[in-house]
């Protein structure tokens, strides 16, 4: 099976306060079948530089669509991944740590803006590779919520709601959302009142 190339995750929200951070992960494409998502082969390695996290006060997935578990080969090793694919995402009080220790770095938004991620090219979509997502679910798109709000979805615990072969594309809402070693490819983010902090050298504002 062909890869996906995943090759500038989150690089345009960092880019805005003038920092690139890339996370040079290969990741390949998902076969459903009657029995749901497949894992695809193992895809060449490429070492990640660290970990990036994402939180929000409120998650908005619009035109979202679960694609399935994915598995990446990183230079740490082996990893499973959930991908969707989304036209546009909102944060509300985005708050974005990519790295770990003295080489972390802290992106937050002004209180109480939204920061927005919007689908480009062709398809006109992002894709996103997460590790774990958290967070109490409170808008399907207008399908019935979950009988438990509270979901901690990883590649070992995927609800039936998200991966049902007949769900459509459609709006997941999230609040107090996590997701944790995020990667994002094809889209734009923009964010209002960025303000970076390295662990090294202390607070800055864009």
């Amino acid at each position: 099976m062909a890869p996906d190339r995943v090759t500038r995750p989150l690089a345009g929200a960092l880019a805005v306060v003038g920092v690139a951070v890339l996370l040079h992960l290969d990741v390949p494409r998902v076969t459903a079948g009657p029995a749901g998502p497949r894992l695809g082969s193992s895809p060449p390695v490429r070492p990640a530089k660290g970990p990036c996290v994402l939180r929000a006060d409120r998650l908005v997935l619009r035109g979202a669509r679960f694609r399935g578990v994915v598995s990446v080969r990183t230079g740490a090793g082996t990893v499973r991944a959930l991908k969707f694919t989304v036209r546009s995402l909102d944060a509300v009080n985005l708050d974005l740590t990519a790295g770990r220790g003295r080489a972390a770095m802290r992106l937050r938004a002004r209180p109480a803006t939204t920061s927005t991620l919007k689908g480009q090219g062709a398809g006109g979509v992002a894709t996103l590779y997460v590790r774990k997502l958290t967070g109490r679910v409170t808008g399907l798109g207008g399908s019935p919520l979950p009988a438990d709000r509270t979901v901690s979805v990883t590649p070992d615990a995927v609800p039936r709601w998200l991966a049902h072969p007949a769900a459509r594309t459609r709006t997941i809402t999230l609040a107090g959302a996590t997701a944790s070693q995020l990667t994002q490819f094809g889209g734009r983010l923009s964010i209002k009142g960025p303000r970076l902090r390295t662990t090294a050298r202390g607070p800055h504002r864009a």
